[in-house]
């Protein structure tokens, strides 16, 4: 039977995960399986369709790269505008693939898991291709990482592959890779925990995105703009949270139908804090007074409401934890139940001024709705995006997301 290396094939490190490989079969009825069957019975079915030509081989091939681009990832996104000099040269398709013709090495096969590696990372494809986020340029490197489990005392060498995207019309590049712990510098000699160079997730990711910047020209190491960019990406999370966190319509009309007894109460309060010659409440605070009592008036309706349904129903995401900083670095940490939506909770209003104040957000964590689930899974999936203080974004994906949804997530930043 036709295989594949240990670290795609063997289920602990989940790659191909099992909602992949019911899918791949979903679309070829000429592959014979029971739903009953384990996940290897069903991989090895793949395996066995990959036997019968070269265009069956070819199509699992390109199938495992595509699922290696999905699941569960860590990804960094950083603006990285090119330079006038490659912006020129990268204005026709023919130019970007002799370019890229240039970093390839022949003896290297196209697909991931048709090759050995060492302990650096070689660029096994990189390609064109257009769709409806654009025009992008796809890298895939792969190198070998030893792991170690500290409960057994083993080490055991894998390979470690990490894509890239650079989008051109939006001078974006997204780099991901799957997050795991206890990760080692391959040493081909062996593993020695002793001498042994630790490394992480992020640290492989920094590494992919400077190979891959200096393909297209980019410094994505330096610091210029740094500061500014990491602002706009605060901002650009804070206009997410603000769209999936919208007041729903039968509290919104509540509040409208009472907009006679919110005045009153209002008036009231002004009136308490006009104490001649002592006390008269400005112009500028007015406004906020009459926020602050409508924002206890929501609080109020949202923590209490039956249907906690309003709050999810016909939204494509809904924050469950927010982390935010002010001006005094005072520090917001909000956290709901993994699925319950945080706009239940004392806590999002109770920082829902300074929010809105700074129009400013460090992090959110989204229940994401997907985009086209199947039986096996839960319609909705858990994504954490936040602004690096090192520049650029980071979403980390904790459950298993399609491609489709990963890219879904990540454009709803970049157009934000």
């Amino acid at each position: 039977m036709f295989k594949i290396p240990d670290t795609y094939y063997q289920n602990n490190e989940d790659y191909i995960t099992l909602p992949a490989i019911r899918k791949f079969i979903d679309l070829h009825p000429a592959i014979k399986s029971k739903r009953s069957e384990t996940r290897i019975e069903l991989l090895n079915s793949i395996l066995a369709y990959a036997e019968q030509s070269d265009d069956c081989k070819e199509e699992v091939l390109s199938w495992i790269d595509a699922v290696l681009q999905e699941g569960i990832k860590d990804i960094y996104l950083q603006y990285a505008p090119l330079p006038d000099s490659m912006s020129l040269l990268f204005t026709t398709q023919a130019n970007i693939e002799k370019h890229l013709q240039i970093y390839m090495k022949p003896y290297l096969n196209p697909h991931i898991c048709m090759n050995e590696y060492g302990k650096d990372y070689a660029l096994v494809s990189a390609f064109y291709s257009e769709d409806t986020y654009g025009r992008r340029i796809t890298f895939t490197y792969c190198k070998k990482l030893h792991t170690y489990d500290r409960l057994k005392h083993s080490s055991k060498p894998i390979d470690y592959p990490v894509t890239a995207d650079y989008f051109l019309d939006q001078e974006w590049l997204l780099v991901r890779a799957k997050p795991r712990s206890n990760l080692y510098v391959y040493e081909s000699e062996g593993f020695v925990l002793e001498a042994a160079e630790t490394t992480t997730t992020e640290k492989e990711i920094r590494q992919v995105m400077c190979l891959a910047g200096k393909i297209i020209g980019v410094d994505v190491s330096a610091n210029a703009g740094k500061a500014k960019t990491t602002g706009v990406l605060k901002n650009k999370i804070f206009k997410l949270l603000d769209k999936y966190s919208q007041t729903p319509a039968e509290i919104s009309e509540i509040i409208s139908a009472h907009e006679d007894l919110i005045q009153r109460i209002y008036g009231t309060i002004q009136g308490i804090c006009m104490v001649p010659d002592l006390c008269a409440l400005p112009q500028s605070m007015q406004s906020d007074v009459m926020g602050d009592i409508s924002n206890i008036i929501e609080k109020y309706l949202s923590i209490n409401w039956k249907d906690k349904r309003i709050f999810i129903q016909d939204r494509d995401a809904y924050p469950i934890k927010i982390s935010a900083t002010d001006e005094e670095e005072s520090k917001v940490e909000q956290t709901a139940a993994s699925t319950e939506p945080l706009q239940t909770k004392t806590l999002f209003f109770d920082n829902k001024k300074m929010l809105y104040k700074n129009k400013s957000c460090d992090g959110v964590t989204f229940r994401w709705m997907r985009k086209n689930p199947i039986p096996s899974q839960s319609s909705s999936f858990c994504v954490r995006i936040a602004a690096n203080p090192k520049g650029g974004c980071v979403f980390k994906f904790s459950e298993y997301a399609a491609k489709e949804d990963i890219e879904n997530v990540v454009f709803s930043i970049i157009n934000g």
